[in-house]
């Protein structure tokens, strides 16, 4: 798998490793500040990280099991 045939895949991944580090580095900013809003935010990037880790994963899944004959050109 490359990346100009896939970059759905890669797109996803990219975007869920950003998201994620950013989540992080906005979380340990947020417990310093409670009451701010950079807590509610870290956890929602976090959890965007995630879910496009996720789907990077089935788009993978899906392109290892299925046969060569029914693959998109």
């Amino acid at each position: 798998m490359n990346i100009q045939t896939h970059p759905d895949i890669w797109i996803a991944r990219v975007i869920g490793i950003l998201a994620i580090a950013l989540g992080f580095v906005l979380g340990i900013e947020g417990l310093e500040q409670p009451e701010s809003l950079w807590l509610p935010t870290a956890l929602g990037l976090i959890l965007t990280g995630l879910c496009a880790q996720g789907y990077a994963f089935y788009r993978t899944i899906i392109e290892k099991i299925q046969p060569e004959d029914t693959k998109d050109s």
